[in-house]
C-alpha cells in the first residue's frame, strides 16, 4: 500500500526549493564529469552532507541518461517503502504480526511521513535505514539470536551515516538505552561486534576516506564541526521547543489522536513488557535528542514515527477493544473535529479550489469517514474498524490531495517556466542571481548560475560588455533603488513562491530603473 501511495505522484512536482535543488544538481554534476567525490554546484565541491542519496539519484538516472524530478525522487520513495516495510517486520517480531501490519500502515499514513516521501531530501533514506536497524537489533537481541543479525545492524547504521551522518546513529542510542534499562550497565556488551564494526568502517571509509583525502583539517573544521556538529550543539531556545512540539503532533495526524491512550496503556506496561519499553524508547531517545539540539527543523522528526507506529499498533492491537472514558473523550472530539475539517474544506478550499468543485469531494469523502472511523471505533471498542477506516480515510485524503498540491505548487513555485522565460531573453548565455540561491534555476536552465552576493560585484556584472541578465527577487531589487549606477532595463518578471522574480539586464539606453 505504501508503494501504491508514493510511487504514482513521481516526478509530478516542479523542483521549487534550494535545499531540494542541490541533490539533483549534484547527481547530475557526478553523471556528467564522472564525478563521484566531488561533485560540484556551481563550481564549489559540496562535502556538506555524505553522497549517498545523490549517488543513488545519478545511479537511477542512467539508464535515461538524464536527471529528472521523478529520478530525483525515486531513491526517496523506494525509502519510503523501506521503512514501511521494516517497520512491518519488527512490530511483527515486538508483538504479533496484526500489530506490525498495522504499525506499517499507521506509519505510511502519518501526515509528516507521507508528505517526507515526496521532498528531495535524504531524511527518508536515514529512517529506512534506522528502522531496518532497530529489526536487525531485535533479531540479534531474540533468543536464539538471529545469524549475522548483530551485523546487519552495524550496516544500517554505516548507510544511514551515509545518507546524513551523525543522526544516522541514533538507532545506535536508542538500543544502547534499552540495554542499560534491560541489564545495566554490563548490557552494552552485547551491542559489541567485531565484524559488525569492520562492516561499518569499510562502508564509511568508502566515502569518508575520499573525502578526508582533500584535506584533514579543512574537512573536520568547515564539515564535520562547523556543518554537523556545531549545528546541533547548543541550548534550544524555548520557543522552538513549543514549535517542535507542534510539529511533532502535527506530523502524526490523524494518529495522534489515539497516541495519549497508547502512551497510558505502555505506562502501565512498562514493567512487564520489554517489547513495550523498546518500542516507546525508538521515538523517546530520537525525540529526546532532538529537543536538546539547538536546532530544529519538521524533517528531523521522522525519526520519531517508526516508534509512534509501532506503540499505537500494539495498543489497537492488544488493548483496543478496552472502552475507556478517555477514548469515548477522544470518539467525539474525533467527529467534532472531522465536521469542522468539512466545513473548512467547504467553505475555504486549499490549493486555490472552487468553494463549489468536484475535485473537492474525495478530501471531503476522506475526512468524513477519517472521523467516523476514529468515532465508531473508539466508541465501540472496535480497533480493526478503527485501524482499517482511519487508514481508508487517509489513502483518500492522500492519494487525491498530493495531486491537488502538486498542481498548486506547479502553478505557484514555477521555476521551471521561470527558467523557461529566462532562456528566452539569454539564449544560452550566462545568467546570475541575486538575493537568493535559487537552485532551481540551475537544474532547469541546465547549466551553473553565478550567485552575486554584494552591490560592488552585481554593479561590475552588469557593467559587462556582454550585458548579462541577473534574476532578481523584487524586495532585494527594490532595496538597490539608487545605489546601482547602470540604466537597468526589466526584461520580464514573474511571480514564485510568493514573490515577484525579475529578470534585468543593464540597457544602453536610459530608463526608469
Amino acid at each position: 500500500m505504501t508503494a501504491l501511495l508514493v510511487f504514482p505522484p513521481l516526478g509530478s512536482q516542479v523542483i521549487s526549493t534550494s535545499d531540494e535543488a542541490r541533490f539533483p544538481l549534484l547527481a547530475r554534476d557526478a553523471i556528467a564529469r564522472g564525478a563521484w567525490f566531488d561533485a560540484e554546484v556551481r563550481d564549489k565541491v559540496y562535502r556538506n552532507k555524505p553522497p549517498l542519496y545523490p549517488w543513488s539519484i545519478a545511479a537511477v538516472s542512467l539508464p535515461g541518461g538524464r536527471v529528472t524530478e521523478g529520478t530525483a525522487q525515486a531513491p526517496v520513495a523506494a525509502a519510503a517503502v523501506g521503512a514501511a516495510l521494516f517497520t512491518f517486520l519488527l512490530g511483527d517480531r515486538l508483538f504479533t504480526r496484526r500489530a506490525g501490519l498495522w504499525a506499517a500502515l499507521i506509519l505510511a499514513t502519518s501526515y509528516s511521513f507521507f508528505g517526507h516521501s515526496q521532498k528531495l531530501l535524504p531524511d527518508m533514506l536515514v529512517v529506512a535505514f534506522a528502522t531496518a536497524a532497530g529489526y536487525a537489533f531485535w533479531r540479534a537481541m531474540a533468543e536464539p539470536p538471529g545469524r549475522g543479525a548483530l551485523i546487519g545492524f552495524y550496516a544500517a547504521l554505516a548507510f544511514g551515516v551515509f545518507a546524513k551522518g551523525p543522526v544516522g546513529l541514533l538507532p545506535l542510542l536508542a538500543a544502547a538505552a534499552w540495554l542499560w534499562i534491560e541489564r545495566g550497565p554490563r548490557g552494552l556488551r552485547r551491542l559489541w561486534s567485531p565484524p559488525g564494526a569492520a562492516v561499518f568502517a569499510v562502508v564509511t571509509l568508502s566515502w569518508l576516506g575520499a573525502f578526508l583525502a582533500v584535506g584533514t583539517r579543512s574537512y573536520v573544521e568547515t564539515v564535520l564541526w562547523k556543518n554537523w556538529l556545531d549545528w546541533f550543539l547548543g541550548v534550544p531556545l524555548p520557543s522552538r521547543l513549543a514549535n517542535l512540539a507542534v510539529d511533532a503532533v502535527v506530523g502524526f495526524l490523524p494518529w495522534t489522536v489515539v497516541a495519549p491512550l497508547a502512551f497510558a496503556q505502555a505506562f502501565r506496561a512498562w514493567r512487564a513488557s520489554a517489547a513495550v519499553r523498546f518500542a516507546v524508547l525508538w521515538f523517546a531517545v530520537p525525540l529526546f535528542v532532538i529537543a536538546l539540539s539547538a536546532n530544529q527543523r519538521t524533517r528531523y522528526l521522522l525519526s520519531i514515527y517508526p516508534g509512534l507506529a509501532l506503540l499505537v499498533a500494539w495498543w489497537a492491537d492488544a488493548h483496543g477493544a478496552v472502552r475507556t472514558t478517555l477514548g469515548r473523550v477522544l470518539a467525539w472530539g474525533s467527529l467534532l473535529g472531522a465536521g469542522g475539517g468539512v466545513a473548512l474544506l467547504a467553505l475555504s478550499p486549499p490549493f486555490g479550489l472552487e468553494r463549489v468543485s468536484w475535485e473537492l469531494l474525495p478530501l471531503i469523502a476522506g475526512t468524513a469517514l477519517l472521523g467516523l472511523a476514529l468515532w465508531r471505533g473508539l466508541q465501540a471498542g472496535r480497533p480493526a474498524l478503527l485501524v482499517q477506516g482511519v487508514v481508508a480515510g487517509m489513502v483518500v485524503i492522500l492519494g487525491s490531495g498530493i495531486w491537488l498540491h502538486n498542481a498548486w505548487a506547479n502553478r505557484t513555485e514555477d521555476f521551471k517556466g521561470l527558467s523557461a522565460r529566462v532562456e528566452r531573453h539569454v539564449g544560452g548565455a550566462a545568467v546570475a542571481v541575486f538575493g537568493g540561491r535559487f537552485f532551481p534555476l540551475d537544474f532547469y536552465l541546465g547549466r551553473d548560475l553565478r550567485r552575486i552576493r554584494t552591490e560592488e560585484e552585481l554593479e561590475a556584472y552588469l557593467a559587462r560588455p556582454e550585458r548579462p541578465a541577473v534574476v532578481v527577487a523584487e524586495g532585494s531589487w527594490r532595496a538597490l533603488q539608487g545605489k546601482v549606477s547602470q540604466d537597468v532595463r526589466v526584461l520580464d518578471r514573474m511571480r514564485v513562491r510568493g514573490q515577484e522574480m525579475l529578470v534585468v539586464r543593464a540597457d544602453s539606453v536610459p530608463s526608469t530603473r
